[in-house]
């Protein structure tokens, strides 16, 4: 939400993802500095891989959004769950639960039902919604092939980017293996320069609280979670759990849609039945992957 208000003001979706990493491989950076000790140089071209993987997961996902429609491209990125469950499967050879797999259905299901408000809906929300800050320019007629082209390269690279990390990490203790990640994931991101908000403009669109904010958070996010694959592994099930930041985004939208002027002040009742429904899977869902 508070990255929500940067982009309203004018600060390109990309800023976000540039900070995000930024903060990442600062962070990380001192720890490797502190502790003195990272993955041997052997390994170094693995850890840079899967920092790739991660970048990617984040371009995918904002051209999914930009050039694709909303409405088509959100339900798809539900589809992730499932998606690392069957990585997982495949190429740790760790066999996932019948259990596991019905509650990765009922997440990925809870999940399109929390995010997906329709095409109407999605349309009127455009200019408000955090991913989609840029969608608002698409053309009427959108390429729907390449809505899920994008949408479905999105959801596999962050899939294969949670299953390589946990198979590759385990080896090493998360402190030495994700500085030498998230820098070489830092590194890529200043591709994206090119596409950022520049400090001065910032400033002048009063944005800088808000991008500062939400983007620190959004690291913090994911060095939770990446801490939690690369230490602890069983990624379907820590996606599993993931998968309620839907349904804490929700709450939270709903709670300050008057304060910040969300597009959740308007939503309907239709919509909200649908959002509580989906918010009823996911918490089924968690129940189940923690009792199997």
């Amino acid at each position: 939400m508070l990255a929500k208000q940067a982009f309203s003001r004018g600060v390109t979706p990309w800023t976000g993802t540039f900070l995000g990493n930024f903060w990442l491989a600062v962070f990380w950076g001192l720890i490797a500095a502190v502790r003195g000790q990272v993955i041997p140089a052997e390994s170094w071209g693995i850890a840079a891989v899967i920092g790739l993987m991660f970048v990617l997961g984040q371009v995918f996902t904002y051209l999914a959004f930009q050039f694709g429609d909303v409405s088509v491209a959100t339900p798809l990125f539900g589809l992730k769950v499932l998606m690392v469950a069957a990585l997982s499967a495949f190429g740790t050879g760790v066999p996932v639960s019948g259990m596991v797999w019905l509650a990765g259905t009922l997440a990925t299901a809870g999940v399109i039902l929390i995010q997906w408000s329709g095409r109407k809906a999605a349309e009127a929300d455009d200019a408000a919604d955090t991913s989609n800050a840029a969608d608002s320019t698409s053309a009427p007629q959108t390429n729907k092939l390449l809505t899920v082209v994008l949408a479905l390269s999105a959801a596999f690279s962050l899939s294969l980017f949670d299953v390589c990390l946990q198979k590759w990490a385990s080896d090493y203790s998360g402190y030495d293996f994700l500085p030498v990640m998230f820098g070489a994931a830092g590194l890529l991101s200043l591709l994206l320069l090119p596409f950022v908000t520049w400090p001065t403009e910032i400033r002048r669109r009063q944005a800088g609280r808000w991008i500062i904010g939400g983007t620190i958070l959004m690291a913090l996010q994911a060095m939770s979670m990446c801490y939690s694959l690369a230490e602890f592994g069983d990624a379907p099930r820590i996606n599993i759990v993931y998968a309620l930041r839907g349904l804490w985004g929700v709450l939270l939208a709903w709670a300050f849609a008057q304060r910040l002027q969300t597009g959740e002040a308007s939503a309907g009742r239709t919509t909200m039945l649908r959002r509580l429904a989906g918010a009823s899977l996911l918490t089924t869902s968690v129940l189940l992957a923690i009792g199997a």
